[in-house]
């Protein structure tokens, strides 16, 4: 992992590693993130004020099979006490409870997981993800399993099934945001993952992701949005889960995700989707937007800042909620420090 502030030539490298098709694009979001310091500022000073913590308004239950798995699991969603924060409960182990938490994080392979002692829980970023965007800072979610439904590669089942019920405030009590103090980039050993932050521009969250997978038959693409609950809900929810049919085959080869097939996300052949349709022409990119806001949910609180990412993955995006933590209770560096 490479931890390091942002120089002022940082830039020109980034957008030499993006490609000349990416550009202008990568150019102009960095360059509206540095112009706009100073409102950066003020936007970290307003974004610390606390908001009332939010619950659901009743239970509601998804069912699924998990994509790894194959396990059918039952999941239901339940309102929870103010300071509850959101907790894995698993039925089928006597209720034992895994809380979402940075510390609870463990490595996985292509998703986000979670452990407690012996107790797991598997994939959770989607549902996290809707939850984020949505609002929903106390949950209890019952699992008869450890691995979370794949449903149809998106949090689309997620989102329908919380505004199904709504979504109400916990009248008194207050969370306080994870709020991004100052820009920082972190990278992978390879160097071909990158994830670029700074404090908010917005008052919120806004996530930049770029795809670029050489070679693949998955084209460049990026998309960008400032996460709302309305703007989730339309163009970031319904975008699946995705990877190349080799990959699919190797998995697949290793005995997991034999119940998957390419109706159940997008799998990519070497002429592009496999027996499926995209839902819009840089579907990829929103994915990885969904999978961005879900990740840095792990804090349990909402996450304000503006995140630049290229090629990350689970691990660099729970890096970046790791990076702020730690930084959250240091003394802000006096402006014009070097």
């Amino acid at each position: 992992m490479l931890v390091l502030s942002v120089p002022s030539g940082h830039q020109n490298s980034l957008d030499s590693q993006v490609g000349s098709f990416l550009t202008n694009g990568w150019v102009i979001v960095l360059e509206a993130a540095t112009g706009a310091a100073s409102a950066a500022n003020n936007a970290v000073a307003k974004c610390v004020v606390s908001r009332p913590q939010q619950t659901l308004s009743r239970s509601i239950t998804v069912v699924g099979k998990g994509y790894w798995s194959g396990i059918e699991n039952r999941v239901e969603l339940r309102p929870s006490a103010a300071g509850s924060g959101v907790r894995f409960i698993r039925e089928d182990l006597g209720g034992a409870c895994v809380p979402v938490s940075l510390k609870n994080r463990i490595a996985a392979t292509k998703r986000t997981n979670l452990q407690v002692g012996q107790v797991a829980v598997e994939m959770v970023e989607h549902l996290l993800s809707a939850l984020s965007a949505l609002g929903v800072d106390c949950c209890e979610v019952g699992l008869t399993a450890a691995e979370l439904p794949g449903l149809d590669g998106s949090a689309r089942a997620y989102v329908d099934a919380i505004d199904s019920v709504g979504v109400q405030s916990l009248n008194g009590s207050l969370i306080k945001p994870l709020v991004v103090q100052s820009p920082f980039t972190i990278s992978d050993e390879s160097g071909s993952g990158v994830v670029d932050v700074h404090p908010p521009t917005t008052g919120g969250l806004r996530v930049s992701y770029f795809v670029e997978y050489p070679g693949s038959s998955i084209w460049p693409q990026h998309y960008e949005a400032i996460v709302t609950p309305e703007r989730y809900r339309e163009d970031i929810a319904g975008a699946r889960t995705f990877l190349l049919e080799e990959e699919a085959r190797k998995l697949q080869g290793s005995g997991v995700g034999l119940t998957v097939t390419t109706q159940d996300l997008v799998v990519f052949g070497s002429d592009g989707p496999l027996e499926n349709e995209l839902r819009w022409p840089n579907e990829c990119a929103r994915h990885k937007v969904l999978d961005v806001i879900g990740d840095l949910f792990l804090s349990g609180r909402p996450f304000r800042g503006d995140v630049i990412a290229r090629r990350s993955g689970h691990r660099l995006n729970a890096e970046v909620v790791a990076t702020v933590l730690a930084a959250e209770d240091r003394p802000v560096e006096a402006s014009g420090a070097s």
